[in-house]
């Protein structure tokens, strides 16, 4: 009897001493300027982003979680960022893409609104240019190296905005892919 009048005691001094919550997603918890939550394409202030296709972030990443689209600039030397793709589920947030980029055309953001209910969910794509310049054809490399990451299937992705750059999160898997792996007898989900 005594042990349930002290266990009753503990409860009663929890319950009639305030909650600590943070209120959230009314209230949301400003983080420090250093988090490293998600990325973003910086802009100059014309409004293009900041980053020059060198692929040094791409070449640095010890994951291999980026993966660059660019074309060949037109009006001169250099490359055209189309896309820019992070795969979130796989970055381990070290800051070598960061760290290394000479034209500061990536950095850190404090969303931490990220949670996805998907595997598919995780991979983020930093769109600069919508409708990407049609590159000249070039020849298919005739092999491909083992292990290498290709971009992920982006076909049915949901875009919304965030930033001033458009973000998409893959969604569910293309028609395609889910008619070939019914009529092998797989899983469509």
């Amino acid at each position: 009897m005594k042990g349930m009048a002290i266990g009753m005691a503990a409860v009663m001094r929890r319950f009639l001493t305030p909650s600590v919550n943070e209120r959230y997603p009314d209230r949301k918890k400003v983080l420090p300027p250093r988090s490293r939550m998600s990325f973003e394409l910086p802009r100059n202030e014309v409004g293009d982003v900041n980053c020059k296709s060198c692929g040094l972030c791409a070449k640095n990443c010890p994951d291999n979680a980026i993966t660059i689209e660019s074309v060949k600039r037109e009006d001169g030397p250099g490359r055209v960022l189309t896309h820019f793709v992070i795969d979130l589920g796989v970055c381990m947030y070290c800051g070598l893409c960061v760290e290394n980029c000479p034209s500061d055309g990536i950095r850190f953001t404090g969303n931490f609104e990220g949670s996805t209910p998907t595997r598919e969910g995780t991979v983020l794509v930093l769109e600069y240019n919508p409708q990407p310049v049609v590159p000249t054809p070039q020849a298919e490399p005739s092999a491909t190296v083992s292990g290498a990451l290709s971009p992920p299937d982006l076909t049915g992705v949901s875009t919304q905005a965030s930033g001033g750059d458009a973000v998409r999160q893959v969604g569910d898997r293309a028609p395609d892919t889910v008619a070939a792996a019914e009529a092998e007898g797989g899983e469509t989900s």
